[in-house]
């Protein structure tokens, strides 16, 4: 029902009369807590085409790999809070040639932002400068991902910050199961046992898994990644489709619009959606983005699993080495009872602020503009 909703786009439905091509799409469901495979989707029609994109379509992921980025620079001690400039930058292709990456919107450029608006945003030149000036290192962003689960070789250049390199639907849903389930990667597993016909047993998978981050790293960057889909890019799961569990996500748009991710879970299942044409070089059409082109298909299916599956409301669990704090949201010191913006913000426990906002001190009650405001993450 709901891709039949997208079809209805004049734009879109232009590019298929253009291209005579079928759009497809894939999704994959997984338990992050033992790999288990839950829903498979490699196409729109098996009879039609039976190329199972989930495990043999790679292509790129676009925004949908920027949360590797933030995570390394969150595991090795940057909060949140840390600021960096939205200005353009130069960057480098898996080619060679140089590049100057903008922004979705080129003109939602300003100065310095923090690592949770800019993801919350997916704002491209803040990205590109958390890895040139932040990580410095493209390979630890593929060292990272790859203790994630992502198996697809990833080149390392200041690209990859955007999504670059080419993965597939199921190692990439698969990474994504690590920040909901405490930093674990557990290898996706499609068959649990195998026996013949008199019930013996031939085979037993037992799903391997790993710690790949520390819990504090994958629960802090779950919780920027909730804020993706409270108030960010992935905004419609919760105004639109009504989807209230707590769940973390990201959007995933390539730059030519020729691929469409959304990748989000709860604490019980990931779920990953990609939504394009087998040819790259087809486009979706301009403005079909992840946000309306596959959020749309993960936001009512996970509320329909949820909700059939009866699934208890589970919230994730917040370590004893990660705080949550109010600060002032222009310091990003602890705020005071005069700061006129008090955020809630996550931090690793060594490294939350210990100092009181500074800015504000001579402020009175009655000075304040938004008194007794909490914005809550």
């Amino acid at each position: 029902k709901n891709v039949n909703k997208i079809l209805r786009d004049s734009t879109l439905v232009d590019s298929l009369i253009r291209t005579k091509a079928p759009l497809q799409v894939a999704l994959v469901s997984i338990d992050p807590r033992n790999g288990h495979i839950l829903a498979w989707i490699g196409g729109r029609d098996f009879e039609e085409s039976k190329f199972n994109r989930v495990v043999q379509a790679r292509r790129q992921p676009g925004s949908a790999f920027k949360p590797f980025v933030y995570t390394v620079a969150i595991d090795n001690g940057y909060p949140p809070t840390h600021e960096v400039l939205n200005m353009p930058v130069v960057t480098e292709l898996p080619s060679g040639e140089r590049w100057s990456p903008q922004n979705y919107d080129p003109t939602e450029i300003g100065g310095p932002t923090t690592f949770r608006e800019g993801l919350r945003r997916s704002l491209n030149l803040v990205t590109v400068r958390v890895l040139q000036e932040v990580i410095r290192k493209p390979s630890l962003v593929v060292d990272y991902a790859g203790k994630m689960g992502i198996k697809s070789p990833l080149q390392p250049v200041d690209a990859l910050a955007l999504g670059a390199s080419d993965v597939t639907p199921l190692e990439i849903t698969s990474a994504f199961g690590v920040f909901a389930n405490s930093g674990v990667h557990v290898e996706p597993v499609a068959i649990l046992r195998i026996e013949d016909k008199n019930g013996n047993l031939i085979e037993k998978n037992i799903p391997r898994s790993h710690e790949a981050l520390r819990k504090e790293t994958a629960y802090i960057m779950r919780d920027m990644l909730g804020t993706v889909i409270n108030s960010g890019t992935g905004g419609r799961a919760r105004w639109k489709y009504n989807f209230t569990r707590p769940a973390g996500g990201k959007t995933g748009t390539t730059n030519d619009h020729s691929d469409a991710w959304f990748i989000g879970f709860t604490p019980q299942i990931v779920s990953g959606v990609w939504v394009g044409f087998d040819d790259y070089t087809i486009s979706l059409g301009r403005g079909h983005d992840g946000a309306r082109t596959a959020l749309p298909i993960w936001a009512p299916y996970m509320k329909s699993v949820h909700d059939t599956l009866n699934l208890p409301v589970l919230d994730f669990q917040m370590p004893a080495g990660v705080v949550r704090v109010e600060i002032c949201d222009d310091t990003k010191k602890l705020a005071n009872d005069v700061c006129p913006n008090i955020v809630e913000e996550v931090f690793f426990r060594q490294y939350a602020p210990t100092s009181n906002c500074d800015k504000h001190v001579g402020l009175t009650r009655q000075s304040r503009k938004r008194k007794d405001k909490r914005i809550r993450f």
